[in-house]
């Protein structure tokens, strides 16, 4: 059903609650009343469709790339890539073996950026985000999405004398099959897909049904392409009975688990940067995460200023980018001016249009078409700086928007909705792309903008968050990092903990249920490095830096430096540039097995080790 704005009362003018918001005696939307509408020319309706479909569809990527590699090698090449791409395209009922061979060119012509004939994960990401919406890939890629999410297993994702003689062993460990969840989760999510029934055993007409309806799992199974009916179901009966080991009537769970999780290998552990290397010396762009990279709670990191000099001197190009959801880029750049943090490449301070923040990245997602006029907005936020950012760029749409920074329980209620509106609308528009329901309704959101230091949090402004993301509010924040450093001049030499916004990200995500991870009901929005819109508001913003200084863009040419695995490599990775772990922050490369799929090109202790041997000096040295 399409919502009319006038059945609902929505309101476009400028509603800014700088107290506690009270619940108001306004018009509240009348379900059985509200009118349908069917109007032509809506904008926006498909690109927020496809938006939340790609985001789907990325959600199960590692899960994709693993099945589809179906030698463990770490790559897909053409052949693999040219199997599934048969099995997607002879789903839609075209001519199987012309169009697959065609896309699959298309694919590695395009996104097989150092010519080497594979496609890594970093480039299979980069397809993802990039190709059509209307490929057979992506589609066959969104059906297996979607039905891990009906079958409630989203989470697992984030020849011869017979046929049998084709059977590929699958004994051996998949590159990403590190001991970590990532590997048998996804096997789990397929045994799951593969149960229709739900009775916990997987039987051979059940295995040969999950073939033919999901490419796959066909891919992980190595059930050959050109087997008809009579071939397949041979091939899933030899197949089946190797898998059931005690020989009963199907295949339970242990059974399936042990076939495809056997002894796993450890993570592939990244190169060490080599700056006189043929390879390093190629980079030419380079992003740098800030704390734990650039400076540390106590100052300065040794050998950060040296490294920006040396870049400056060898017309290389750079930019700093903080995952900080509280500061704009002047407060870095600020910071960065004086004391303990002073940072002068070459006696000279930091040119502007250097820097980049969280901050910065979400107020342009939000200032970017997301949120219409009349949008309803509880934010939670350190201070008021926010504002300022947000007035400064489009103050018409922000004075538009109600917002509220703090909510009694009460408010939260009838805000909820507006905010069942909303998504309702959504969903219909998303179930039918070629309907014109209308202008959309105003939307409403959670968002924040601090770093996890947040005055005068309560009970009831933590239900009424809890209230209004169940219902259909929108999740926007800056960044997913769990926890920030710290320092006390009681201990020397010790770093602790302080609450980051990821905790509070991660609680609260709980209250939303799991229609928010559909292609139709995509809810959460994170702008910071490694978030599901950071590559678009934060790395492409950061590539139009290195740009505006003469680099040529080239993603083969730029690499990110930062000293987290799930914030910047992955950031690196999902932008499709190369990556550098710094181990002076976060995380350790021995920490690499807890991420799986954050896979950095380089590491380092730290950054000095980025100059050449002869550019070091004894400042650069704890002695």
């Amino acid at each position: 059903m399409f919502w009319s704005s006038a059945s609902l009362g929505w309101t476009t003018g400028s509603h800014f609650h700088t107290g506690s918001a009270s619940a108001s005696r306004s018009s509240l939307p009348g379900w059985s009343a509200a009118a349908t509408l069917l109007v032509e020319d809506v904008p926006n309706v498909a690109g927020e469709a496809d938006t939340a479909k790609r985001a789907l569809v990325q959600s199960s990527a590692a899960t994709a790339f693993m099945f589809a590699d179906t030698d463990g090698s770490g790559s897909i090449d053409f052949r693999e890539m040219n199997k599934m791409m048969e099995r997607m395209v002879g789903k839609i009922g075209q001519d199987r073996s012309g169009q697959a061979l065609a896309e699959v060119r298309t694919m590695f012509g395009q996104f097989d950026k150092d010519g080497d004939g594979d496609l890594s994960y970093e480039e299979f990401l980069l397809m993802l985000h990039e190709c059509s919406t209307e490929s057979a890939l992506f589609n066959g890629l969104l059906r297996f999405a979607e039905d891990a999410v009906s079958a409630g297993v989203v989470e697992k994702l984030k020849g011869g004398n017979s046929v049998l003689d084709a059977i590929a062993p699958r004994r051996g460990s998949h590159i990403l099959d590190d001991g970590t969840p990532a590997w048998r989760e996804s096997i789990e999510a397929a045994f799951d897909l593969c149960d229709e029934d739900r009775s916990g055993t997987i039987t051979t007409d059940e295995a040969e049904k999950a073939v033919v309806k999901y490419p796959l799992i066909a891919q992980l199974l190595h059930v050959p392409v050109d087997l008809d009916d009579e071939g397949r179901k041979e091939y899933m009966h030899g197949l089946c009975d190797k898998i059931n080991t005690d020989g009963d009537d199907g295949i339970d769970r242990s059974e399936w688990v042990e076939f495809f999780c056997p002894a796993r290998d450890s993570v592939p552990q990244a190169t060490r940067w080599d700056p006189e290397s043929a390879e390093c010396r190629k980079i030419t762009g380079y992003i740098f995460d800030c704390d734990g990279t650039i400076y540390q709670p106590s100052g300065l990191i040794p050998g950060a200023e040296d490294v920006l000099a040396h870049l400056d001197c060898n017309d290389c190009q750079y930019a700093l980018l903080s995952n900080t959801g509280a500061k704009p880029h002047s407060a870095v750049q600020e910071k960065l001016s004086a004391g303990l943090f002073e940072c002068k490449p070459g006696g000279k301070p930091l040119p502007p249009g250097r820097i980049y923040t969280a901050a910065d990245a979400q107020v342009d997602f939000m200032l970017s078409g997301h949120l219409p006029r009349g949008s309803r907005l509880l934010v939670v936020a350190a201070d008021d700086r926010w504002k300022g950012m947000m007035l400064e760029k489009n103050q018409e749409l922000f004075e538009s928007w109600e917002v509220a920074e703090s909510m009694d329980v009460d408010t939260a209620k009838e805000w909820s909705l507006h905010a069942r509106a909303s998504l309702q609308w959504q969903e219909a528009a998303a179930r039918d792309p070629q309907l014109d329901p209308g202008e959309p309704p105003p939307r409403c959101a959670v968002v924040f903008f601090h770093d996890g230091e947040v005055a005068g949090w309560s009970d009831e402004l933590l239900t009424s968050m809890t209230i209004l993301l169940h219902f259909g509010a929108d999740f926007i924040y800056t960044a997913e990092d769990p926890v920030n450093p710290s320092i006390d001049s009681r201990y020397p030499g010790m770093t602790f903990p302080m609450p980051g916004p990821g905790m509070f990200v991660e609680m609260l995500k709980k209250s939303m249920p799991p229609a928010a991870h559909t292609a139709s009901g995509v809810r959460t929005f994170c702008s910071g490095k490694g978030g599901n819109v950071g590559r678009k508001f934060m790395i492409d913003r950061a590539i139009e830096m290195l740009r505006s200084q003469g680099h040529s863009g080239d993603r083969e040419q730029i690499m990110i430096v930062g000293d987290r695995f799930d914030t910047d490599v992955r950031a690196g990775v999902l932008a499709g540039i190369k990556s550098c772990l710094l181990e002076s922050g976060a995380h350790t490369l021995e920490m690499a097995d807890e991420f799986p799929t954050d896979l950095p090109s380089w590491t380092l202790q730290d950054i000095a080790g980025m100059l050449p041997v002869t550019r070091l000096s004894l400042d650069d040295f704890d002695i």
